[in-house]
């Protein structure tokens, strides 16, 4: 098996139109995404006079891919912090550390060279079977980028995993999200990936529909219906050295009845406590998640909390004793009064609970970014430090 490029493809026309910077095999068994962009840039080479904007393909992790691994030493969409790339700069003999830096200095120069509208997104796929769904921070933009793609969308995983990739060019202000194609070894999922990175060129304008029929892609292929959304509320963590099985073939999405026992962790049954939907139940050897709880949100919700965002409502939780802004995007609250503001709430006006913060009180990120630029690896500054 040959090592494949960092840069596996690219298609510039000007630094002022909108960029997509496509990911894939972050996590190295996860090849079709890797199949999906060499077939969709072979294709997309072909029609590049019909093509208004920037394309680039990124690969993640080679090592484990070329060993058939999630990952290495560490998994490569958990690393992405100030903590990690320290390490990273010091020449650590972790695995993912020298495929980071690699990648850095690959999305450094990409973004360098971009003016306009850049669009990150990462291909992945699962370990069971499932439809094809999109994880994202719930950023407006975001929201914007989703809402017509008619997949289901899943808020607040960036409350409960820290040092994503996604999270990171989210807190640069980039609209970013991970589509999920289907299950690793599916002989559909790499049909999905694709059909999911024409659906991109569409909304984001660098293809009309009219070029893209054009070039053979038919309109079911990239026109949709409303997303539906669902927000997740639990995640099961797992060490290490955990022995950790499902109970069953789960779906994604399923639903659950109160008591049933969905796994076994270290020998004791885990038991749902209530009727909540499962969500990416694990089914491989290797992986920090054995499963998730979501629930759906309707959108009026949403656009009740888009109306609070634009209105900065959260200034009015300073007036609390204890609560203030430690920046432009970072909000204080003492433990003592954590109670009485509910986490559903922080999570309406924009706000995620901070892991990566170390501090006496509890730390609230906001979601909704002003542009930064990447700054070069050696002087990487935390994005929730510092800023005015």
């Amino acid at each position: 098996m040959l090592k494949p490029k960092r840069l596996i493809a690219s298609v510039k026309k000007d630094a002022d139109l909108p960029s997509i910077i496509f990911f894939c095999c972050v996590h190295g068994n996860e090849k079709a995404g890797f199949i999906a962009l060499t077939s969709f840039f072979e294709e997309i080479e072909k029609h590049t006079d019909k093509i208004q904007g920037n394309l680039y393909a990124v690969f993640g992790n080679q090592e484990a891919y070329l060993q058939q691994h999630r990952f290495i030493d560490k998994d490569l969409n958990r690393i992405w912090t100030k903590s990690h790339m320290d390490e990273a700069i010091q020449g650590s003999n972790v695995s993912e550390y020298h495929e980071l830096t690699e990648m850095y200095n690959l999305l450094y120069s990409i973004l360098g060279e971009t003016k306009g509208q850049v669009y990150a997104i990462d291909l992945h796929t699962t370990s069971g079977p499932t439809k094809p769904f999109i994880v994202m921070n719930d950023a407006l933009k975001n929201r914007a980028f989703v809402r017509d793609l008619g997949y289901p969308v899943i808020f607040n995983v960036e409350s409960f995993i820290e040092g994503a990739l996604l999270n990171l060019l989210n807190d640069l202000g980039h609209a970013s999200l991970a589509f999920e194609g289907g299950e690793h070894y599916a002989e559909n999922s790499v049909h999905e990936l694709k059909k999911f990175c024409y659906k991109s060129l569409y909304h984001t304008g660098i293809v009309s529909a009219e070029n893209l029929i054009e070039m053979g892609i038919s309109e079911s292929n990239f026109k949709s219906k409303k997303a539906h959304y669902f927000e997740m509320i639990f995640r099961q963590n797992l060490k290490p050295n955990d022995k950790f099985e499902m109970c069953g073939n789960y779906l994604n999405f399923q639903k659950l009845q109160k008591g049933e026992r969905i796994a076994r962790l270290n020998g004791e049954g885990i038991y749902a406590p209530k009727a909540y939907q499962i969500f990416m139940p694990l089914y491989q050897s290797k992986g920090e998640d054995g499963f998730f709880y979501v629930r759906h949100i309707n959108r009026f919700k949403l656009k009740v909390a888009r109306i609070l965002r634009t209105m900065h409502f959260e200034n009015i939780l300073t007036i609390l004793p204890g609560v203030k802004k430690l920046n432009f995007y970072t909000l204080i609250i003492p433990r003592a009064i954590e109670k009485y503001i509910p986490k559903r709430f922080m999570f309406a006006l924009g706000y995620r609970k901070s892991i990566e913060i170390e501090d006496s009180n509890l730390c609230y990120t906001k979601q909704e970014r002003k542009l930064q630029t990447l700054p070069k690896l050696s002087s990487f500054k935390s994005p929730y430090h510092n800023l005015t």
